[in-house]
């Protein structure tokens, strides 16, 4: 038996060799007979089909059609509920919509720096502070230190897209951005109860000048 796939439809056939003479034939030749056939993503042989194959056929039939289609839709629904689960995992996560937003913010603030209008300027500091209060009251549900990491990646992003535009040659020190970063390095790093100091008393982080004797 073979099988010859069109337009998404195997037919089967059965090929049969007649001898010399058998018919009043001088040469021997192939016939062919057509048996039945069936589409190609079905998932079990139809029963009229079935009941017209020899047991070698069935299993020719089912390796060839049934099988690879059973495989492929596993494989389907395989791929549906995944996408199922991201989207909704999507859907869940306010991250993408905050760093949409931050990325708009973004190019908002360098539109208004570079026409010098700043009329937008209020609605911006709006939404800014309104994605330091998502971070702050912990609505991005997210491993605390993640956060601090993200935070600090896109604060990176922006400062170089030109959020703050630059720096007064002279008292960069009385700015309202060097005072931001100040407060930075003191939540983080310096201060007294800062996120590093907070680390170091539950002992995820060394104390600076701390030498581990030789017992490490």
């Amino acid at each position: 038996m073979h099988a010859k796939k069109r337009n998404k439809l195997f037919s089967l056939y059965r090929s049969r060799y007649v001898r010399k003479g058998a018919d009043g034939n001088e040469y021997g030749y192939s016939t062919q007979e057509f048996v039945g056939s069936l589409p190609a993503n079905a998932l079990e042989i139809p029963r009229d089909l079935a009941a017209k194959l020899s047991p070698e056929e069935t299993t020719y039939v089912e390796n060839k059609v049934v099988f690879p289609a059973r495989k492929a839709a596993e494989e389907s629904r395989r791929l549906a509920e995944e996408e199922r689960r991201a989207r909704e995992e999507r859907e869940r996560d306010p991250r993408w919509r905050l760093e949409e937003a931050l990325r708009l913010l973004t190019d908002a603030g360098r539109q208004v720096s570079e026409t010098g209008c700043d009329i937008y300027a209020s609605t911006i500091h709006e939404l800014d502070a309104a994605l330091e209060k998502l971070a702050i009251a912990g609505k991005v549900r997210r491993d605390p230190l993640d956060v601090v990491v993200a935070a600090v990646a896109s604060a990176i992003t922006a400062v170089k897209a030109g959020h703050y535009g630059s720096a007064p040659v002279d008292n960069v020190r009385d700015t309202p951005v060097y005072k931001r970063w100040q407060r930075v390095r003191d939540v983080v790093d310096s201060g007294n109860d800062s996120l590093l100091k907070a680390l170091q008393g539950k002992g995820w982080a060394r104390v600076r000048g701390y030498m581990p004797d030789a017992r490490g």
